[in-house]
């Protein structure tokens, strides 16, 4: 299991505005570039980020889980797929422009002082946290 160091920024960006093959090119050693960062959300906290690899059907499959919180709204109008910058100063990307696409879970916190949102982003596939420049 790899669990990144605390979460400094997240951004989000339409998985149909990304370049395409993102996961194969970075498993076949291709830099991984993504140039489309605006959407920065706002997290309260220190967000965290783990993926863990296991094998189904023969075949290893990561599974990576953010959790976040922030009083933001969420684009819902679109597949999202998250660029995190961790305390190492790596980027990552969580999504690609292919299917299957990041789950987004948003849980609002009930009490009437806050304003604050819980969300938790899974996705599922061959590698499912990939490294990458901005």
């Amino acid at each position: 299991m790899q669990s990144l160091p605390s979460i400094i920024r997240i951004f989000t960006v339409p998985c149909s505005q990304l370049i395409p093959n993102i996961m194969e090119k970075y498993l076949a050693g291709v830099p991984v570039g993504i140039y489309l960062l605006t959407n920065e959300i706002e997290q309260y906290g220190t967000g965290s980020c783990t993926a863990e690899t296991s094998i189904e059907e023969g075949s290893l499959i990561e599974k990576t889980t953010l959790q976040f919180e922030t009083t933001q709204q969420l684009e819902n109008a679109e597949h999202l797929a998250f660029v995190i910058l961790d305390a190492n100063l790596q980027y990552y990307i969580i999504g690609v422009r292919e299917k299957p696409y990041p789950l987004v879970e948003v849980r609002k916190d009930i009490s009437p002082e806050a304003n604050v949102s819980t969300v938790k982003v899974t996705l599922t596939r061959r590698k499912s946290l990939i490294p990458c420049s901005v």
